[in-house]
């Protein structure tokens, strides 16, 4: 009886750790929306989890750069490559790759996306790293580099049927951007599966992220 109420336990906070960040690799059989929105960029992904270790992702990606308006259109690989389960937390490693175009007056142009990301979580703390490159075809001085990292917390434990609350402060970098750097605190709500955030950044830009999984 002890023995199965610590799996329930333990699978209880593992799923409930799912969704409270926006991993590229989910449950298996699932589908999941996700959006990133500010006045520099936006991002929507559709993504479907075939596995517990891989995904696939139709994505758009638009960037106010220093040189203008860009625009990505890239499917691309998700892996998760390490996980680390233990009783009150997890760790992860996904890489993501992909190749598409980036759309130049009405053309297509060849673009590729290479991505890594890491995180560890538990159900009151967390942090991520991500680095992601945009890689053209044109010329080497046009690639985007991006890096973000994010460290949060929770204010108080609830379970995943209850509405969870998160305070996160995420720094994120950009090579070409029109503001290469960025620190914007967050609030982030999840309740089930779905969750959102609201944020502001130093100089005042708001953001709005949104994600759905089914």
């Amino acid at each position: 009886m002890i023995l199965k109420l610590l799996i329930l336990v333990s699978l209880s906070t593992i799923f409930c750790m799912n969704f409270s960040e926006a991993h590229p690799v989910a449950y298996a059989g699932s589908y999941s929306i996700m959006t990133w929105n500010s006045k520099e960029m936006s991002d929507w992904m559709f993504t479907h989890t075939f596995t517990p270790y891989y995904s696939l992702s139709a994505r758009m990606t638009r960037v106010e750069t220093s040189e203008g308006e860009r625009r990505f259109y890239i499917p691309h690989l998700n892996f998760l490559v390490q996980r680390w389960n233990e009783l009150d937390s997890q760790a992860n490693i996904y890489l993501s790759m992909g190749h598409g175009g980036e759309r130049v007056n009405k053309l297509f142009k060849d673009a590729s996306l290479l991505a890594i990301e890491a995180d560890w979580e538990s159900r009151k703390y967390y942090a991520s790293l991500k680095e992601e490159a945009l890689l053209t075809y044109k010329k080497r001085s046009s690639d985007l580099y991006m890096t973000k990292v994010r460290v949060g917390f929770a204010p108080y434990l609830a379970e995943f049927n209850e509405l969870n609350s998160w305070f996160i402060l995420e720094a994120t970098k950009i090579n070409k951007g029109i503001d290469s750097y960025a620190l914007t605190p967050y609030v982030r709500l999840f309740y089930k599966n779905v969750l959102t955030e609201f944020g502001h950044t130093q100089n005042g830009a708001s953001q709005f992220n949104f994600m759905v999984h089914f």
